[in-house]
């Protein structure tokens, strides 16, 4: 059917019953703000409510998160230079009206610093740098198991002590990106943002002279815009009698799931690692691997601070079936390197492969800024204890529709990760890895018409 200016918006087709009228929408912002205190620091719970009047609708994709970043230190602290001053949220979620947990992100930072290592470093160090901090030289090779000198954070953002820097951020999320408006005016209860921060470690990058002085931090000002959308009361008054006649709205979205393991330190040679997912729609796994021990290390890159483990091949056991069949190789040394094949995928996996304007924050300067750089996307110099910015990621869509991919549901169905590490280069480099498992998977958020309750089938 040809769109036309009597026809329903993309936007605003929330359920499958034709015939709407297409609505006069008045634009207005609210500033939502905390419901449970004004500062808040480590492990600490940030509540928002996503507070909006009555018969309105969301834009959530336009809606951005601000906060004031304290450093309550002795001394300077350096933002992560991927993610800035995100790295505070360490889990992400959002709870229905009702009490449903819509979605939730463990270690969000982690799985937004993936997202913008696969972005052009321009992007990175233009964008992000004014809005959260992160560095104007984004892919430095930051230390993983010694101290960082001040040369190796230069470009990096600072603040010193007592100082603050306020952070704008656009939630990497699937209830703030889903495909329509969310008609959170129409709902029952009180939609809210439960945002858990990070240890005081995780959250900055303290230099080797200024050791001695543990970070500490808070956050304030935090605030929640958001876009609202309101109809005049005719809409408003067929949109809930369709909703009473029992049709379910249905609001697609794609969102992540974390589950975690640990490869124990030493390993080398075949490691099997298997995770714990249930998703019925999984697009893609991405697979992060961090030394444990950093994530709680002043001086240490905790968010960001990706390691390879000398990996040199890799694939996925999915319901018994090893796919690919032939092992995804990579080579990291200058003898024979291969990382294109690495690096296919993981495009293939985000969804990057049909953009030439995707690129990856993995080629720095040298650490006076000077001209020349060196290539740290498969790090081979791990054992110098330097990051990088390689995952191991496979694609698993199987056709583009509103539920694709593998379903995992089934309990027999086990995620296994088949890797061959190496040793020198691997966990006995870095001791225990800790190895985040992010799966992608289709979701659809669903009001019921009659109750009014939002809930989450994934």
């Amino acid at each position: 059917m040809e769109e036309n200016n009597s026809t329903t918006p993309i936007e605003m087709r929330l359920s499958d019953v034709p015939g709407m009228p297409s609505p006069e929408l008045e634009l207005s912002y609210v500033t939502a703000i905390p419901m449970n205190g004004s500062t808040f620091t480590e492990n600490q719970e940030v509540r928002i409510g996503l507070s909006i009047p009555e018969n309105a609708f969301c834009d959530l994709k336009r809606a951005y998160l601000k906060y004031k970043l304290n450093n309550t230190g002795a001394g300077s602290a350096f933002l992560d230079p991927i993610v800035g001053g995100v790295s505070v949220i360490d889990n992400f979620r959002v709870i229905g009206g009702t009490g449903a947990l819509l979605e939730e992100v463990i270690h969000y930072n982690t799985f937004y610093a993936v997202m913008n290592s696969y972005k052009n470093k321009d992007v990175v160090s233009s964008v992000h740098n004014i809005m959260e901090g992160a560095s104007k030289n984004p892919a430095v090779a930051l230390k993983t198991n010694a101290n960082n000198t001040n040369a190796e954070c230069a470009g990096m953002v600072s603040i010193t002590n007592g100082q603050s820097r306020v952070i704008t951020h656009r939630p990497q999320s699937a209830f703030f990106n889903a495909d329509r408006y969310i008609p959170l005016g129409f709902t029952q209860g009180l939609t809210y943002l439960s945002l858990t921060l990070c240890q005081n470690a995780t959250a900055f990058i303290i230099p080797n002279e200024n050791a001695a002085n543990a970070s500490t931090y808070s956050i304030s000002e935090v605030e929640l815009h958001l876009p609202i959308l309101k109809p005049g009361p005719e809409f408003a008054s067929m949109f809930r009698s369709a909703m009473s006649s029992g049709v379910p709205i249905q609001i697609h979205s794609v969102g992540v799931q974390n589950t975690q393991q640990a490869m124990p330190n030493g390993a080398t040679g075949e490691q099997t690692l298997t995770f714990s997912t249930r998703k019925r729609s999984v697009k893609s796994l991405v697979n992060v691997l961090r030394p444990s021990a950093n994530i709680t290390v002043d001086e240490r890159n905790s968010v960001s601070g990706f390691v390879n483990a000398d990996t040199s091949e890799y694939n996925f056991s999915i319901g018994g079936m090893r796919v690919p069949a032939q092992r995804i190789k990579a080579k990291a040394n200058i003898n024979g390197i291969d990382m294109g094949e690495l690096l296919a995928n993981t495009q293939l996996a985000l969804g990057h492969y049909s953009s030439d304007l995707r690129g990856i924050c993995s080629i720095h300067t040298t650490a006076d800024m000077s001209s020349g750089g060196n290539e740290e996307y498969l790090n081979h110099s791990e054992h110098d204890g330097k990051c990088g910015k390689a995952v191991f990621a496979l694609d698993l869509e199987s056709y583009n529709a509103a539920f694709s991919g593998k379903n995992l549901a089934g309990q027999g169905l086990p995620l296994v990760w088949h890797a061959q590490v190496g040793g020198t280069e691997g966990s006995q480099a870095n001791g225990a890895l800790q190895c985040d498992l992010y799966v992608v998977h289709d979701i659809v958020f669903i009001l019921d018409g009659v109750t009014g309750v939002l809930t989450a089938n994934s």
